[in-house]
């Protein structure tokens, strides 16, 4: 084999590697540039995910807080309705039946007359003592409820408190008025007080109504 034959030989084989590990170079760097890519998205994948599950930690975790605070506020109105209509049935038809009762049966007697009246006067400014506690006690949630609240709660919160306040002043009014209506038989001023305290009531249903809807649509969007 003569020394061309070799020079040439060696030429090809080191043009051949030369290739071969200029390909292989590249295609490391290749690979390296694609796994640090790889790692960068899955890096920024899985930032992604954990901001995602944070996300929905937190939105649970302020679902459940509402519901529980609304729930909580409902079986309060619940609770001082159910015992609000027992004291109505329990102390104050009694009270107003034994006034009826105890002023009719006087025959113009100004002590019994004066006794009757100031027994009804006093179970009246007991329940009127009751109602208000419970009136402050739903206020109170209401002011706790106020800080997780959406606008449209607030505002339906806001119009429930107002009637309340509403009903209260004329409940107070209607009671500490009837045993002078009763006895002066003014029927028209005790019938139109009724009538007034049954829309006050309808009015209270329908705003009660108002903001469980509020507060449906508000926690639907959380």
């Amino acid at each position: 084999m003569t020394i061309e034959i070799i020079i040439g030989l060696v030429s090809l084989i080191g043009g051949f590697l030369m290739g071969y590990f200029t390909s292989f170079f590249k295609e490391k760097g290749k690979n390296k540039a694609l796994i640090q890519d790889l790692k960068r998205m899955t890096e920024e994948t899985e930032k992604v995910t954990s901001k995602f599950e944070l996300d929905i930690s937190k939105r649970k975790y302020k679902y459940e807080d509402k519901r529980e605070q609304y729930f909580k506020y409902f079986n309060l109105l619940d609770s001082l309705s159910t015992e609000g209509n027992k004291d109505v049935m329990g102390k104050f038809l009694p009270a107003l039946t034994k006034f009826n009762t105890g002023f009719l049966g006087a025959n113009e007697n100004k002590k019994k007359e004066l006794k009757a009246t100031t027994d009804f006067s006093e179970s009246v400014g007991t329940l009127l003592f009751k109602a208000n506690e419970n009136l402050l006690k739903i206020k109170q949630e209401t002011n706790t409820i106020r800080i997780i609240a959406g606008e449209k709660v607030l505002k339906a919160l806001n119009e429930l408190e107002t009637a309340f306040d509403v009903t209260m002043v004329q409940s107070s009014n209607m009671m500490k008025e009837m045993s002078d209506n009763v006895i002066n038989g003014r029927v028209d001023i005790l019938s139109r007080q009724q009538d007034e305290m049954a829309e006050t009531g309808r009015h209270l249903v329908k705003l009660k109504e108002n903001l469980m809807l509020a507060i449906r649509a508000e926690l639907d969007e959380i």
